[in-house]
């Protein structure tokens, strides 16, 4: 027979689960690799070198080619992850070893450090699958309308510390998602800032924003389009708005 004759003793499920071992070794080995092409080597909280690396080296650059047109990218690259670092934190330490918090120095929430904290991401808008701008005001776009739920539109905004800050001008919606996004807020300032939905709370009489006080929403960080907003400007405005859940003072309890 065949399996005698060639084989012999040799036993073939022993192979098959080595077999087995040796590709899924293999699998956690690329995984891991591919998986350390961002934010590798690794670096201490001061920006230096970290002494352990850890067990993997870091994989060879990859170019990726990103879609309509927007370039290409390398990673690991180091002039990539240097145009991705923020160098400029107001942030001091608070103890010698690692693995503690850091103090903010300045004004946090405009300082964008702890929860105020956002990453330099491309300064561009997201785009849908046919290269437009993914979240536009509503006003801007056709044959969208509510469907369910209340219209914000023209209600006043009221902060956390119960005063009233400006009123709803437009809500920004992400199209391809059919979903809200922000709220875009005409502030007694005159300035017009956007606040992500997830933070505002839509009653019959007014839109409440309980994370900020009354004063903050002036600095709230702007768009340079009245019509577009970018990845960069989102996760400024986001971070912002969410940080006053800690840094804002004078909320009111309740609402």
């Amino acid at each position: 027979m065949v399996g005698v004759n060639f084989f012999g003793n040799f036993d073939l499920a022993s192979l098959s689960i080595w077999l087995f071992w040796g590709f899924f070794a293999v699998l956690i080995y690329y995984l891991q690799t591919e998986n350390m092409r961002e934010g590798y080597p690794l670096e201490t909280e001061d920006g230096k070198k970290a002494p352990n690396q850890g067990p993997f080296p870091v994989p060879k650059p990859k170019t990726f080619v990103l879609p309509l047109g927007q370039g290409t990218v390398t990673v690991p690259s180091a002039e990539n992850e240097a145009a991705h670092r923020r160098t400029d934190l107001a942030m001091a330490r608070t103890a010698v070893s690692e693995g503690f918090p850091h103090m903010p120095t300045g004004n946090p929430m405009l300082d964008g450090v702890g929860p105020a904290s956002w990453v330099p991401r491309r300064d561009e808008p997201e785009l849908d699958g046919h290269g437009h701008a993914k979240i536009r005001p509503m006003a801007s776009v056709d044959n969208m309308a509510i469907s369910a739920g209340r219209d914000p539109r023209g209600l006043p905004v009221q902060a956390g510390d119960l005063e009233v800050v400006g009123r709803i001008k437009d809500m920004w919606i992400d199209v391809p998602e059919q979903m809200v996004r922000y709220l875009e807020v005409d502030l007694n300032s005159g300035k017009s800032r956007l606040v992500p939905m997830t933070m505002c709370k839509i009653w019959a009489d007014r839109v409440r924003i309980n994370a900020l006080t009354s004063d903050l929403f002036d600095a709230i960080p702007g768009t340079k389009a009245t019509d577009k907003v970018t990845k960069l400007e989102e996760d400024k405005i986001s971070g912002y708005v969410a940080s006053g859940w800690m840094y804002a003072k004078g909320r009111k309890r309740g609402f």
